[in-house]
């Protein structure tokens, strides 16, 4: 069985806890190669590297930035051949792709149990989402995650990044503290929630919209803090749950309750649908901001079709 690890030394996980890459270092000794890289950008080196040694099991070690930025370079260099399996050790802040899909508790000790039996554990084929993003002048940039969203996805992210990008508790006060501002009409609320100058087309038809406060498709159901916002999340590998909304701030933060409970979020004008594909473009001259799997993007428009079916290292016992 050949193993190799794809670790991202830039992922806060790795950074902040003193040790981690040492630990990773004596799990992995003698069972898997471990390929390290300080940028995002020579993933793809490495991921061809690891294809043409044959790799039966690659093992993406960091965030869900690092997790994006591998099973993006798989599929450009796997294309339509046979996938090795992947596993996904969170070793982020926050980890919400891997949380989704794999086995919760330590990352090392899942790392062990991995390679203790590579010839044994169990994949289980997962959804992707293709997002390919447009620019003026510019080729195509295409890349494979697992969420997407602008709107006050964007936002939350630039306030998240501002604050120093905390991790769990940090994202917990900010939403907290922008839904009871949408109650009162606080700052951070309108900054976040407010519709966002932007068109969205669906399936090839335009939606009346002129703006949207929410823009959100997931192949995972819990988006981060049990937001539930698509709540029929990989329901159909042939199509993304896409859900929208252009309802002002006063009115979309008194409904995050319905997103916890995995509920439609409502109003006029939404969409709350299983698509086959959809493409947000922003007007004027300037790109317009969007997050895939945590990472901040920009591009003149975005579309968002079903990705490949990848098979992800699934919880033991399934």
């Amino acid at each position: 069985m050949r193993v190799h690890i794809v670790a991202n030394l830039t992922a806060r996980g790795l950074l902040k806890k003193t040790g981690r890459l040492r630990q990773v270092h004596d799990v992995a000794r003698g069972r898997a190669e471990l390929h390290e890289t300080e940028d995002v950008r020579a993933v793809r080196g490495v991921v061809e590297e690891v294809v043409r040694a044959g790799a039966d099991l690659v093992i993406l070690a960091g965030g869900d930035g690092t997790f994006m930025s591998g099973v993006s370079a798989l599929s450009q260099v796997v294309g339509g051949g046979p996938w090795p399996k992947v596993g996904l050790l969170p070793l982020g802040t926050v980890g919400t792709i891997a949380r989704n899909l794999g086995e919760p508790g330590d990352p090392m000790a899942l790392l062990d149990d991995w390679l203790r039996a590579p010839d044994r554990v169990h994949a289980i084929p997962r959804p992707t989402l293709r997002v390919t993003a447009r620019f003026d002048g510019r080729p195509l940039e295409e890349r494979v995650g697992f969420i997407v969203g602008t709107g006050l996805v964007a936002r939350f992210f630039e306030v998240y990044e501002e604050g120093g990008a905390g991790g769990i508790p940090l994202a917990g006060k900010i939403v907290a503290r922008v839904f009871v501002e949408s109650f009162t009409g606080g700052p951070l609320a309108k900054r976040i929630l407010t519709p966002m100058p932007c068109e969205l087309w669906v399936d090839g038809v335009r939606h009346p919209t002129k703006g949207l406060s929410l823009l959100c498709a997931a192949v995972v159901r819990d988006l981060g803090l049990g937001m539930k916002v698509c709540y029929r999340a990989a329901e159909e590998p042939d199509r993304v749950h896409l859900v929208a909304s252009s309802l002002p701030p006063r009115r979309l933060g008194p409904r995050a309750p319905y997103v916890i409970l995995g509920r439609s979020i409502g109003g006029e004008n939404h969409v709350d649908a299983l698509v086959r594909s959809f493409e947000v473009r922003f007007p004027g001259s300037e790109p317009g901001p969007y997050v895939l799997d945590g990472d901040m993007l920009r591009a003149r428009a975005f579309e968002v079709t079903p990705g490949p079916i990848v098979p992800v290292l699934g919880p033991r016992g399934t």
